[in-house]
């Protein structure tokens, strides 16, 4: 008996610990119709994420919104290495952590994005 309730705890919490993701996922959260052209904007999928590299960026970013905004509005210097230059910091944190580099050049949506601006 005890193997048995041993098995189904071992079963239901990792079940009870996925199901918000998995309910989220393809939730619809907004539809906007334009003329003949409908959007639909769904949940993100955050599961391929990783977050210790979100945390790191998010750090340096708190210490240099102007970088963090410039490449919010401009994805394509992630990759510009005058920019780096002109920034040194930047270009010792990509030094420092060249897999987030290639992480924000691939998806930069995942790292970079334009903060609302007041009252949105």
């Amino acid at each position: 008996m005890n193997r048995i309730s041993t098995l189904l705890i071992a079963v239901a919490l990792p079940v009870a610990f996925a199901a918000p993701t998995i309910a989220q996922e393809g939730k619809t959260l907004g539809t906007v119709v334009n003329g003949n052209t409908t959007t639909t904007f769904k949940a993100a999928d955050t599961r391929d994420i990783d977050t210790q590299k979100l945390k790191t960026w998010n750090a340096f970013a708190a210490g240099h919104p102007k970088v963090a905004s410039a490449l919010a509005h401009n994805p394509a210097l992630i990759n510009d290495d005058a920019y780096a230059k002109k920034h040194p910091q930047l270009g010792a944190f990509f030094t420092a952590h060249p897999d987030i580099r290639e992480a924000m050049a691939a998806n930069p949506g995942n790292y970079v994005a334009i903060p609302p601006r007041p009252g949105e």
